[in-house]
């Protein structure tokens, strides 16, 4: 048997009134609604078993305010050339077009972008979403291409008291740690040695092609190994990509002995670390999950986890740092492309202004907007169903007390 139910032939004015009121008032309380609640927030870390996370987030911004500070006051006291043109927000953190140590063409609007304090909360969310809690252990990779992005991870992991391994490389592109006499080794010594960093690198690699300055000059080289001997870290030194590669595994394996990694996080676009340009078109920004979260070497056989191979059993071109964590079970963090993780965040793109802490979208981590908008949706369909497609009870209520007026083409009817 069909079912039978009461449509009007016509929807009256009034229902229609009310509808339109309805949906306003919907929209209007979600506007009105502030996205940020503290309790809500709380709930929300609770949740991620980090209760304090926003105040976390917000320390490890302040503390990459203070590092971009103490780098700006050393370049001043070097007598560095701030261009207004390359760094109109006046941060001392955007490098030269070209130096003696400049190894790539660089983006001067992704620089720009990268120098934001907020980008240390970014990398927090990041390592929190990829699974990561205080007291776990993570590798880092990083090159001087993007010093602002380093130190945004630097001072993540610190706030989130994680136990950061770090292998560096101190060659950089345009607008980077470029300045031959303020590298990224001189960079990070100078934090650490001012105490906004408890954690430096473990060595440090020359850079550049096959991560070792090969092509460059032995000018060039001899300036970068005088960054790595101020610095005072051991230089890592390879005689191919391949060996490069397998150079860093081991040093992080052998960094933690019977410990494990819980991410992998890549800064800029080292050889060795994610295989260059290639390799960052490969995997993109952001997080990328583990080929097999399953993995058995997910512990630290990473240095044995073997290499990418092709289908002839050669290393496969993309072979990497990255990928290698990746086929062992080890999830990766790829911070690149800041212009696109900016619009992700909310946070604003090449500022022309000294961005202050606590300002994007990334501090929102429980947005009560969002679930009030899934509710005002639900509120709007039945307000709809209930004018168009009203209760029987409803109905009948309405003709007893006139609703629909006596002309008989007003009435409800019928509809099978």
């Amino acid at each position: 048997m069909k079912k039978l139910y009461y449509r009007p032939q016509k929807i009256s004015s009034w229902s229609l009134v009310f509808l339109a009121i309805g949906s306003i008032a919907v929209v209007m309380a979600i506007r009105l609604v502030p996205a940020r609640w503290p309790a809500l927030e709380s709930f929300a870390g609770t949740a991620y078993q980090i209760p304090d996370l926003r105040d976390r987030m917000l320390e490890a911004s302040e503390r990459a305010e203070a590092a971009f500070e103490a780098i700006h006051c050393r370049r001043v006291q070097l007598g560095h050339a701030l261009l207004d043109l390359h760094d109109p927000a006046d941060t001392g953190m955007i490098g030269p077009s070209m130096s003696m140590v400049t190894t790539l063409p660089g983006h001067l609007e992704a620089k720009q972008t990268s120098v934001n304090p907020n980008f240390a909360a970014v990398a927090m969310r990041m390592l929190v979403d990829a699974g990561v809690r205080p007291g776990d252990r993570i590798a880092i990779g990083c090159t001087g291409s993007f010093p602002a992005l380093n130190i945004a991870v630097y001072s993540a992991a610190e706030s989130l008291g994680c136990r950061p391994v770090i292998i560096s490389s101190a060659a950089s592109s345009q607008f980077g740690a470029n300045e031959p006499d303020l590298m990224w080794p001189d960079m990070e010594k100078l934090l650490y040695d001012e105490g906004i960093f408890a954690h430096r690198s473990l060595m440090v690699s020359r850079g550049g092609f096959q991560d070792r300055a090969a092509g460059m000059t032995d000018d060039t080289r001899v300036i970068l190994e005088a960054s790595i001997e101020r610095s005072g870290l051991p230089l890592m030194d390879s005689e191919s990509d391949q060996d490069a590669i397998e150079r860093r595994m081991l040093a992080y394996s052998e960094a933690v002995e019977d410990d494990s990694y819980a991410v992998y996080i890549n800064v800029g676009g080292g050889d060795a670390s994610v295989g260059g340009t290639i390799g960052n078109d490969t995997l993109g920004e952001g997080i990328i999950q583990p080929i097999s979260a399953l993995s058995p070497s997910r512990f630290l056989g990473v240095a044995q986890a073997g290499t990418v191979p092709t289908a002839s059993g050669e290393p496969s071109p993309n072979d990497c740092v990255a990928a290698r964590f990746l086929s062992s079970g080890v999830p990766v963090i790829n911070m690149i492309n800041a212009v696109k993780l900016a619009k992700q965040y909310n946070l604003p793109i090449a500022s022309s202004e000294i961005i202050p802490v606590g300002h994007g979208g990334v501090y929102a981590i429980a947005d009560l907007r969002r679930v009030l908008a899934v509710l005002g949706i639900a509120v709007i369909t039945l307000l709809t169903l209930l004018v168009v497609r009203p209760p029987q009870r409803l109905v009948d209520a309405g003709k007893r007390r006139g609703w629909f007026g006596d002309h008989a083409k007003s009435q409800p009817q019928w509809m099978v």
